[in-house]
C-alpha cells in the first residue's frame, strides 16, 4: 500500500486530519512569526527598536542581484548571523526597485524612495541604524557568514564606539 492510501486510510475522518495536519503545523507558523531574525517592516522596527534597545540593520538589494540572492541564501540563513541578527538587531529589507511604501520618522515613501534618501549606490548594502533611525554605519557589498557574523557583533554590542574592527576581531 503506498504512503498516500495509508495516510488516507487513517484519516478517514476530515476533522481528524484536520485537528492532525494542524497540530503538526502550527509550531511551524508560529515559529516562523516569533523568529527575530526574520524582516519587518521599517515602520515596526523603529517602533520595535526603541522598545527593545535594538538597532535596526538595513538589507538594501536588488532582486536581479546575484550577490543579493547569496546574501539571502547563504549569509542571512547562516545561524551565527541570525543569532547576531536575533541579539542584537531588527532587520528591515528594502528592495531598491520597489514601489511597496515604507514610513521613516512620519514620511511616506517607496522602498526605492528610501534607498535614494540613503544615497545607496550598491547593492547588495547594509545599514546599521541605531535605536532611532539615524544611521551609525554602512557597509556595501557581499560579506562571507563568518566576517558578516562579527560584523554584528561588533556594531551590535557597541565595540565600534571604542576600537576598530580589527582591534575586535584581534580579542576574539
Amino acid at each position: 500500500m503506498s504512503f498516500l492510501r495509508y495516510f488516507y486510510a487513517m484519516f478517514k475522518n476530515k476533522t481528524t486530519l484536520f485537528v492532525t495536519l494542524l497540530f503538526f503545523a502550527l509550531p511551524v507558523f508560529s515559529a516562523a512569526q516569533d523568529n527575530p531574525a526574520e524582516p519587518v517592516p521599517l515602520e515596526k522596527a523603529l517602533e520595535k527598536a526603541t522598545e527593545s534597545e535594538k538597532k535596526i540593520l538595513v538589507d538594501v538589494y536588488a532582486a536581479w542581484c546575484p550577490y543579493c540572492q547569496r546574501m539571502h541564501s547563504d549569509v542571512y540563513t547562516s545561524e551565527e548571523v541570525q543569532n547576531a541578527i536575533s541579539e542584537h538587531f531588527i532587520l528591515v529589507q528594502i528592495n531598491v526597485e520597489s514601489d511597496n511604501t515604507v514610513k521613516y520618522h512620519g514620511n511616506e515613501m517607496t522602498e526605492a524612495e528610501f534607498a535614494r534618501a540613503l544615497e545607496n549606490r550598491n547593492v547588495p548594502t547594509t545599514y546599521f541604524l541605531n535605536d532611532e533611525g539615524a544611521i551609525i554605519g554602512v557597509q556595501p557589498g557581499y560579506l562571507d557568514a563568518d566576517v558578516f557574523s562579527n560584523l554584528l557583533q561588533f556594531v551590535g554590542s557597541d565595540a565600534y564606539l571604542s576600537q576598530s574592527f580589527d582591534e575586535f576581531m584581534n580579542q576574539r
